[in-house]
């Protein structure tokens, strides 16, 4: 079974035989190193509404969203740390 993890900075994904939170990678496409997230919790950071999104939400690269989410409790830390 493998796990699809998202580029922080252009949403490329990447593929590997384990499962983990997030894997630091440089990127292919976009060159750009960074915590690529498990892509189940970038769906949870998409689950978050709108209104409860900082204002600057959309220009933060996926790992800092993930970041601010937790410091806020906009996640439940039970999805975040199921792994």
């Amino acid at each position: 079974m493998t796990e699809t993890y998202v580029c922080p900075n252009c949403g490329a994904r990447e593929h590997r035989q384990y499962r983990v939170r997030l894997i630091i990678l440089t990127c292919p496409e976009c060159g750009q190193n960074g915590s690529f997230l498990n892509e189940t919790l970038v769906e949870l950071l998409d689950d978050i509404p709108e209104d409860e999104r900082p204002e600057e939400w959309t220009e933060l690269p996926a790992d800092q969203r993930l970041r601010r989410a937790m410091k806020r409790g906009l996640l439940d830390t039970d999805e975040i740390w199921f792994f």
